[in-house]
């Protein structure tokens, strides 16, 4: 292999080296009861048929097809694997002697640990008809789930008027834009003339997406107005929020309705799936707590934590 080419492994090697260590360490753990003879080895350290064969099986898509026809990537993951044992080999050997590198390492082994129990967890969980579940919980809330309220898709032009603007002057200029509307003028062109709402203003006034009547993060007075306005087209009197002074057109009327199951049984069985998992691994982990067996030192805990305070007298 050329130098050039090896440096520039090594350096790929030493960008993904932390990412990949705790992976390798589990691989490591995963096949450490398998009899496969050793592939490859570098002085000390070692890698079997079954290890390497893991670390092979459990890599991305584009990884494995780089490993299948380029060397360099086949040489790239084998020094991955060699440098993460030997990492993980300087390690122990350090802690053996700096029991604050000991104490971090195993917390760190156990942090992955939890996290790969929980994989290994719902990979093997039992689900139940998902779907059945589903059509109880849409039959029970369907208000709640299934029920869309009306909404309407509306235009606008604004005058911005904050505190201390002189608002009959602002309601004199907009009430002259209402006047050219009556007499035939486009709201569109007007709007990206006149109006000062920059977000709209570019559509012609359009806002990006309809609005409910019960809409919280659109300013009310301007909700009751869209929704006061009787069919589409109509154009509202001239109106004021707290942003300043408005004129509205209804552009669409979206009406209430209610959603089947079928509808929404995607997003549904989802989050039941999701919550049900949720929940399982939640009383697995319960089940791993602490037995009757359970001993505490008390006065070790207090020692380092300090005593608790006292209770109040009743």
């Amino acid at each position: 292999m050329a130098i050039s080419n090896r440096w520039h492994v090594m350096r790929r090697i030493k960008r993904g080296l932390l990412s990949a260590l705790l992976c390798v360490m589990f691989a490591n753990e995963a096949v450490r009861a398998d009899t496969s003879p050793v592939i490859i080895s570098d002085e000390d350290l070692t890698l079997t048929e079954g290890e390497f064969r893991y670390i092979y099986q459990t890599a991305a898509p584009q990884i494995r097809s780089q490993m299948e026809s380029n060397s360099i990537s086949r040489y790239e993951v084998i020094a991955t694997a060699i440098a993460n044992k030997r990492i993980l080999k300087n390690l122990q050997a350090a802690g053996e002697s700096d029991p604050e590198l000991y104490l971090a390492l195993q917390l760190e082994l156990l942090g992955t640990a939890r996290k790969f129990d929980e994989k290994r967890f719902q990979a093997d969980l039992v689900l139940p008809n998902l779907e059945e579940l589903a059509q109880e919980r849409y039959r029970i809330s369907k208000q709640e789930i299934a029920e869309r309220p009306e909404y309407r898709s509306v235009s606008h032009i604004l005058l911005l008027c904050s505190d201390g603007c002189d608002q009959d002057a602002k309601r004199a200029e907009l009430q002259s834009i209402r006047e050219r509307l009556d007499d035939g003028e486009s709201f569109s062109d007007l709007a990206l003339a006149t109006s000062q709402d920059p977000g709209s203003r570019q559509r012609g006034g359009r806002l990006s997406r309809s609005i409910s009547l019960e809409d919280e993060n659109v300013d009310q007075t301007f909700r009751q107005t869209a929704f006061s306005l009787e069919k589409v087209g109509d154009i509202s009197g001239i109106v004021q929020s707290r942003f300043g002074f408005h004129v509205m057109r209804l552009d669409g009327i979206e009406p209430a309705r209610v959603y089947t199951f079928e509808e929404v049984k995607e997003p549904l069985v989802a989050e039941i799936e999701k919550r049900f998992r949720e929940d399982a691994y939640r009383d697995y982990l319960l089940s791993q707590g602490p037995s009757d067996a359970l001993v505490i030192d008390g006065d070790a805990i207090d020692a380092i934590l300090g005593p608790l305070p006292e209770a109040p007298l009743p």
